[in-house]
C-alpha cells in the first residue's frame, strides 16, 4: 500500500508562502486609530504593501511625482526587475495616501513621499521593515513578522479571490510567470476541485 503513495518533495513544503490570513489582516488594520501623524503614515505604509503587494524598499522609493491622482495609478521607477510599472490605486489605498501627505506628512524638502517625522528625511527600507515589526506586535500576530509577509498576504489573497497568476505576476512585478506558481498552492478551492477522492475500498 506505501508504494502506492506518492513520496511529498521536501522542498516543496519550504516554498508554500506564508501570509496572513483575511481574519489576521483585518485585526492587523483596525490596531490603527488614525488619530496621530505617526498612524496616518503607518496606515497607509501597511496598505501599500498589503494591497499592492509592494516590496519595502520600492515603498521607500516612491516619490511624490510617481502618484497620478487623475488615473488613480502608481509608477514604480525603481523596482527589484530595473523595469518601470504602474499599478492601480484603490480608493482605499488612496485615501489613506491622502490623509497622511494632507495631515502626517511633516514640511520637507524631500519629495520621498514616505519621511521620518522627526526630520523629514526619506524612510530606508529597514525603517519601512521597522513599521511592519510595529504593527505585527500591536495586533498581537507575534509567531510572524517581516514587510515581505504583507507582499506574500496580497498575492495569496488575490489567488484566493480568483485572480490569474498572470494579474499577480503583473501585480508583483515578476517578469517570469514561474516566480509566481508558488501561489497555485494558496488556491484553496482550486485544488479541492481537483484533488483526487481517496478509494472507498481502502478507508479504515
Amino acid at each position: 500500500m506505501s508504494r502506492a503513495i506518492p513520496a511529498v518533495s521536501s522542498s516543496g513544503r519550504d516554498t508554500f508562502p506564508i501570509a496572513l490570513s483575511p481574519q489576521e489582516l483585518a485585526r492587523l488594520m483596525a490596531s490603527f486609530a488614525g488619530e496621530r501623524e505617526t498612524e496616518d503614515r503607518d496606515y497607509a505604509v501597511l496598505l501599500c504593501l498589503a494591497r499592492l503587494g509592494l516590496r519595502a524598499a520600492e515603498v521607500a522609493q516612491l516619490k511624490l511625482d510617481d502618484t497620478n491622482w487623475r488615473a488613480s495609478a502608481l509608477r514604480l521607477m525603481q523596482t527589484k526587475g530595473r523595469r518601470e510599472r504602474q499599478l492601480p490605486i484603490s480608493t482605499e489605498v488612496g485615501r489613506a495616501l491622502a490623509v497622511y501627505l494632507k495631515h502626517g506628512r511633516p514640511s520637507t524638502s524631500a519629495r520621498a513621499v514616505f519621511v521620518s517625522l522627526s526630520n523629514g528625511s526619506p524612510m530606508s527600507p529597514d525603517g519601512i521593515s521597522r513599521i511592519v515589526t510595529r504593527a505585527l506586535k500591536r495586533a498581537g500576530i507575534t509567531s510572524r513578522r517581516g514587510s515581505h509577509l504583507l507582499r506574500h498576504t496580497a498575492a495569496s489573497h488575490l489567488v484566493q479571490r480568483g485572480a490569474s497568476l498572470k494579474a499577480v505576476a503583473d501585480l508583483l512585478g515578476h517578469s517570469d510567470l514561474s516566480t509566481t506558481q508558488i501561489y497555485a498552492k494558496v488556491n484553496l478551492p482550486l485544488l479541492r476541485k481537483v484533488a483526487m477522492h481517496w478509494p472507498r475500498e481502502v478507508q479504515i
